[in-house]
């Protein structure tokens, strides 16, 4: 990893004016704020009767332990000599929502550049995407067809590495509901994900996934369910290096249950038995159950607190295509001090077991357990309705039962880190 040291010193706000694009973004934004301001606060811009809504996002970040490494790592061992650093994000972009009859389509796309003051290696130029079409027929049957891709920077927080890695997401999703009975419903749904990662060195965790899941439910007067689910996966990796053949396949039968406790609080839960087989490494074999359950309670039309606890299956967006179970809980208090103010946190503790993924038998991985402690805190600020202001400050702290072995080929460092990341940002939306 180079350091600023061996590249050209970008002009201002590290490059920002050296970019054409970012300068076409600067007057965009500017023009914008100054008729956001101009005109009433109350109202928005009408693009396409509402339909179509334009964004622009600029973002500053302030993140002091970009690779997460631990304190007892010395930063030129990941070949940097820095652990913190600031970057900027712009990201311009729109939302699409356009009803049809009984039928809704919708669509949404945001581009991001993001430019490093330090690490200029990591500079990047990702996007989120979504299309979907969110289908009625007649009174009894409904459901959504769509396709979503992202492309980004794959956390470091898993890899121990100061090495970039695109990382591409993509997936295709069809569900469906039909009302068998006022009381009696039946849900089906299929979906295809693929991630694939760009730097070669974590090529054999590319992996493509295969979901179908079928469900049937009892709805009582009161809008409360319950009801019966099954789920089948099929996963395998395209690309499984020196591990060999890694796929495998699984299945999980559970309950589910939705409950209006009250006006004020609404309960969701899900229990399932999960049994995973690989098809060459039986010793990454798993049977047990997994269970989620998310207390929503709004007391006041300004305050309100989501409850999540759960014992599942770490997703493979987040942590790549190794198999993690994790176990933990997470707090979402949001305020509304103001009509324009509002201040929201997420406070999160989790247990991660990784279980299994490819090569991880081999490499030795499988036993590993983190603990990670998380706590975000959010200001949002709207001085117009399609003004926003935010600023936002976290704190992680992860610890590990990895055993450092920086003999080992490649070396083992330790796992544990803690990382503190402030951000500021302004969004206009027309």
């Amino acid at each position: 990893m180079r350091e600023d040291s061996t590249h050209l010193r970008r002009p201002i706000y590290g490059g920002f004016f050296a970019d054409p694009r970012r300068i076409a973004l600067r007057a965009l934004c500017g023009a914008a704020a100054v008729i956001c301001f101009v005109a009433p606060a109350t109202k928005a811009f009408a693009l396409w009767d509402d339909k179509l809504q334009l964004f622009v996002e600029e973002k500053v970040t302030r993140d002091d332990n970009v690779f997460r490494l631990s304190k007892d790592v010395d930063p030129e061992t990941v070949g940097v000599s820095s652990r913190g650093d600031t970057y900027r994000t712009t990201s311009p972009g729109f939302n699409l929502d356009v009803p049809v009859s009984r039928q809704r389509f919708q669509a949404r796309y945001a581009w991001n550049t993001t430019r490093f003051d330090r690490f200029t290696d990591l500079d990047f130029d990702g996007h989120d995407a979504r299309a979907a079409w969110l289908w009625q027929l007649g009174n009894d049957a409904s459901g959504q067809l769509g396709y979503a891709e992202t492309l980004a920077l794959a956390s470091f927080a898993n890899t121990q590495s100061s090495t970039p890695d695109p990382l591409r997401t993509r997936q295709a999703f069809f569900n469906a509901a039909y009302l068998l009975t006022p009381r009696w419903r039946t849900q089906v749904g299929v979906s295809g994900l693929e991630q694939t990662n760009g730097a070669p060195a974590f090529q054999s965790l590319d992996i493509k996934v295969l979901d179908t899941d079928i469900g049937l439910s009892y709805i009582t007067p009161a809008n409360t369910s319950v009801g019966l689910g099954a789920r089948s996966e099929d996963g395998r990796f395209p690309n499984p290096g020196n591990f060999g053949d890694d796929a495998y396949h699984q299945s999980s039968l559970g309950v589910t249950a939705d409950w209006t406790v009250t006006g004020a609080s609404h309960l969701s839960a899900r229990a399932d038995r999960v049994s995973r087989r690989y098809a060459h490494v039986p010793q990454q074999d798993f049977d047990g159950y997994t269970a989620r359950g998310q207390y929503d309670w709004k007391p006041t039309g300004k305050f309100s607190l989501a409850a999540i606890a759960q014992r599942d299956i770490y997703p493979f967006l987040d942590i790549g295509s190794s198999f993690v179970l994790v176990k933990g809980v997470t707090l979402r208090p949001t305020l509304g001090l103001t009509e324009k103010i509002d201040v929201s946190g997420i406070f999160d503790y989790s247990i991660r077991d990784f279980l299994g993924g490819p090569g991880l038998a081999s490499a030795g991985v499988q036993g590993r357990v983190d603990r990670v402690r998380s706590a975000t805190a959010t200001a949002s600020y709207r001085p117009a309705r399609n003004v926003t202001f935010s600023m936002s400050a976290q704190h992680e702290a992860r610890s590990s039962n990895v055993v450092p072995d920086p003999a080992a080929t490649p070396p083992v460092l330790p796992a544990d880190y803690v990382v503190n990341v402030y951000s500021i940002s302004a969004r206009i939306a027309f």
